[in-house]
């Protein structure tokens, strides 16, 4: 068992940061809107290219599972329950009922949890059965972003998504209000809507979504 880099805390302030630049980005991109999504406290997150992981987080516990279409582990069917044989059963639990219900596929004529990677948590500290490298490998890589430092992450989100000025301003402001509010449904007045920079119906619809699932709800 390993112990992570990687904190609960961390992971979440990234994953909300990651889901305002994303539901910005949607508004323009609606294609894209299936690369984050929250349903409660599980945040999905895919790239589009076969790599796809679940992060569930719970007010004591933390489980993040992944499938890596490309990873060599596929070729050999394991019983995802495998990955935390050391976790606490309040854990296996979590993972059970809440990640791995959204990392199903097809074994045999049977739907299955279907992973390469995971890691847990109890409170603060994160553990895996795989080294850092061994979970980067094999579809860890998707929180790359979400896992760094907040001020990097927000000139990353600008660059990969060509946000301009108003947008980032946007995007700061929104995960400010949340991080001081986390459990609060906080509304966006119609000026910020504007600073979206959008006028694509399909585009603003999917982008509303996206805010609402993480408790930001437009005037």
């Amino acid at each position: 068992m390993e112990k992570m880099i990687w904190t609960k805390e961390k992971l979440w302030q990234g994953s909300v940061l990651a889901s305002i630049a994303h539901a910005i980005n949607i508004a323009h991109y609606p294609e894209l809107a299936n690369e984050q999504s929250w349903d409660g406290f599980n945040y999905n997150v895919q790239d589009s290219s076969g790599t796809r992981g679940t992060i569930t987080f719970h007010s004591n516990y933390f489980v993040a599972a992944f499938r890596n279409d490309h990873s060599k582990r596929l070729s050999n069917y394991i019983n995802a329950q495998d990955y935390f044989r050391d976790a606490p059963y309040e854990v296996k639990e979590l993972a059970a009922n809440e990640t791995l219900q959204y990392l199903l596929d097809d074994v045999n004529g049977n739907d299955v949890p279907l992973i390469t990677t995971a890691v847990w948590g109890v409170d603060d500290i994160i553990y895996s059965q795989d080294e850092m490298k061994e979970i980067i490998a094999h579809g860890g890589f998707l929180l790359d972003r979400q896992s760094c430092d907040i001020e990097d992450a927000l000139i990353t989100w600008k660059e990969e998504y060509e946000m301009s000025e108003g947008q980032t301003n946007l995007l700061r402001q929104l995960f400010l209000r949340k991080l001081s509010n986390p459990s609060e449904i906080i509304t966006m007045t119609k000026d910020e809507i504007q600073m979206i920079e959008s006028v694509d119906e399909a585009g603003l619809e999917e982008s509303r979504t996206s805010f609402d699932e993480i408790g930001i709800q437009w005037e």
